[in-house]
């Protein structure tokens, strides 16, 4: 095992509990990244931006965790849909802020559940807001045949995810086809045009995607962490990691706080990474 300064830095978007007031993270996220080589930090979710401002130059990584529904309003969705479950606009808010810096820093990303959702809708994408309402695949796979939202145990797999294998989902995975867990009543509808469709369930629906112009950003619908380590799904945390440190090597140089714009700075819906100052 290498020094602790040797391994990178990986931050978690956790779940919102709004009830509780508290944030909360399963152990299998955690568990995930320290297998994989990395130092897991669980993010907070404020409305000071000036916290990610600091925070996120010490980030070589980030994961953006399952959760609640994603506000409709940000894809164009019906927010009145009485099958939308609860939704946290705080999470949304910090997730849209972490996806402007990675994407504009090229910082490694994965996206678990809702977050390879959140991913589309940041790009441009819409979703499902149901899919047993609103969902019927091109093979003619009804919600009836095909649960996504499993009852059994979430580290038994329910059905099978055809993988494109040119991809570097497909390249780390090195099969055509595995059998993944679901857990989620939302998914892709049109998928944002920066993104590749690396992975589709047997109804057609995108099980994984990938961001184009940079060298990790994906996302994937099932839930790997419960797969993890010596598992069939490791090579996908080990790949996030392995990418991280890369990526605090390119950056060791110039870590500096970045400026973050309001929305009303912009006339935007979200606050987003503003330009690094020169010299």
């Amino acid at each position: 095992m290498g020094e602790v300064h040797d391994r990178p830095i990986i931050g978690i978007v956790p779940t919102q509990d709004l009830a509780a007031g508290r944030i909360e993270i399963r152990d299998e996220y955690l568990d995930a990244i320290v297998m994989a080589g990395g130092t897991p930090l669980v993010l907070p979710l404020t409305e000071d931006t000036g916290v990610y401002e600091t925070l996120f130059p010490l980030v070589d990584g980030f994961v953006l965790s399952g959760g609640h529904d994603i506000d409709p309003a940000r894809y164009g969705g019906d927010a009145s849909n009485d099958k939308l479950g609860e939704l946290t606009p705080m999470r949304d808010a910090v997730e849209y802020l972490v996806l402007s810096y990675a994407y504009k820093y090229d910082v490694p990303t994965l996206g678990i559940c809702r977050g390879m959702q959140m991913m589309n809708v940041f790009f441009g994408g819409t979703l499902y807001i149901d899919l047993a309402d609103q969902f019927d695949g091109p093979q003619g796979i009804t919600q009836d045949m095909l649960k996504h939202q499993q009852t059994i145990d979430y580290s038994e797999p329910s059905h099978f995810v055809d993988i494109v294998q040119s991809s570097k989902l497909g390249n780390l995975l090195q099969t055509g086809r595995i059998t993944t867990n679901s857990m989620h009543h939302q998914g892709v509808c049109v998928l944002a045009p920066l993104l590749n469709p690396v992975a589709f369930g047997p109804d057609g629906l995108v099980e994984a995607i990938e961001v184009k112009d940079r060298s990790f950003m994906m996302g994937v619908q099932w839930h790997p962490e419960f797969f993890a380590g010596a598992k069939k799904m490791g090579c996908i945390f080990a790949s996030l990691v392995d990418e991280a440190g890369l990526s605090a090597i390119r950056q060791q140089n110039g870590r500096k706080p970045l400026p973050i714009v309001p929305p009303e700075a912009r006339a935007g819906a979200w606050p987003e990474v503003g330009r690094r100052s020169e010299g």
